[in-house]
């Protein structure tokens, strides 16, 4: 069962099609789009339309149906943080037995905390960004939910590539600043592992083996796309998610829940979406 449906979501399902490691006869997600149900059908995902928190609280025909959905079922709560929803599939999954549950977070509950991140790193309560995301892992932390804080995310159809070629990217301040990201076929990895090994309540930072900075990372990009180098914009400006100086330690989770990275860097990384791309585009 997915609670949301984003890239993370889909990039399990696709993960666990694949490996049947769970055996899983049914997928379903919830979406509060009627056109995204119509997409996840397709795929072979049985969507659950859930529009707003209200309709979950008077509904007993929803409720009814989500719980007959997740019971004995291995869930993945993806979605982000809005300070009601969490609280209210938490006490709708508090009623019944699961198989399993996961709640991805993100690297964005350290806050202005700078180096190198590990299980042991102080959370930044104080920063206003993090306090919805740490509120629902204690939410979820409730029901024993396997927590991972997750750093950037991208795959061959999201991502930096996609950016440059677009011409959108502006790099942040002078580039120096260290950034972690995961590769999202490894993320789906690392959750099924954590379905089929991880321990109830535990709670990991992920991130690949090799963080870097965006300017060397930028560098790498333009070199392989054949582009300039972007424009550089004051730091201030840009969106809170590229302010960071984090350079994610997630090596804890690959050996608990023994697993390798397909991408142990960025460099094999983007090296794979750029062949596909360059597939694609031939």
């Amino acid at each position: 069962m997915f609670l949301g449906a984003g890239r993370a979501a889909l990039a399990v399902f696709g993960r666990l099609k694949q490996t049947d490691a769970l055996r899983i006869n049914k997928f379903y997600a919830t979406t509060r789009s009627a056109e995204r149900a119509l997409h996840l059908q397709g795929l072979g995902i049985e969507p659950i339309i859930c529009s707003a928190s209200s309709e979950l609280s008077i509904s007993a025909s929803l409720r009814s149906r989500l719980q007959a959905a997740c019971r004995q079922s291995y869930v993945l709560v993806s979605f982000p943080p809005d300070g009601i929803s969490d609280k209210l599939y938490r006490d709708l999954l508090q009623e019944i037995p699961l198989a399993g549950l996961i709640y991805i977070s993100s690297t964005g509950v350290y806050g202005k905390q700078q180096g190198i991140i590990d299980e042991h790193t102080e959370v930044d309560k104080a920063e206003e960004s993090a306090r919805l995301r740490l509120e629902a892992e204690e939410i979820w932390r409730s029901l024993d939910a396997l927590t991972l804080r997750a750093p950037g995310l991208y795959d061959f159809e999201y991502g930096l590539h996609l950016r440059l070629l677009s011409g959108q990217y502006r790099l942040p301040g002078d580039g120096k600043n260290y950034v972690s990201r995961i590769h999202l076929k490894d993320l789906a990895k690392i959750i099924e592992a954590g379905f089929l090994r991880g321990r109830a309540g535990s709670t990991y930072v992920v991130g690949d083996l090799k963080p870097e900075t965006h300017l060397n990372v930028v560098s790498f990009l333009c070199e392989k796309l054949g582009l300039n180098m972007p424009d550089s914009v004051p730091l201030g400006s840009v969106h809170h998610t590229l302010r960071g100086n984090r350079q994610v330690n997630g090596r804890k989770v690959l050996e608990d829940l023994k697993v390798s990275l397909d991408f142990p860097t960025y460099i094999e990384g983007y090296r794979d979406c750029l062949n596909r791309y360059t597939g694609s585009s031939s």
